[in-house]
């Protein structure tokens, strides 16, 4: 996540894909979004926090019950 610019042999539009990445996780980032992942470690999600250029990926804890921080819980 330290070079989101990074495109892959699979992106058709290699500069479409760079672009759209860099919109998609910055919006995830200053939102908080819950997001899911491929090729992370189970179950895959979390949440991105941006850090110099890239991105920080910080995993779901998803064994102790915790609340990522400024949101409120919708189901008890």
């Amino acid at each position: 996540m330290r070079e989101p610019s990074v495109t892959v042999a699979y992106d058709v539009d290699e500069r479409a894909a760079a672009a759209q990445r860099a919109r998609a996780f910055k919006e995830a980032a200053k939102r908080g979004d819950l997001i899911g992942l491929a090729h992370m470690p189970f179950p895959g999600l979390g949440r991105l926090s941006a850090e110099g250029k890239g991105y920080r990926w910080i995993p779901l804890n998803y064994s102790s019950g915790q609340r990522w921080e400024g949101t409120k819980a919708t189901a008890e």
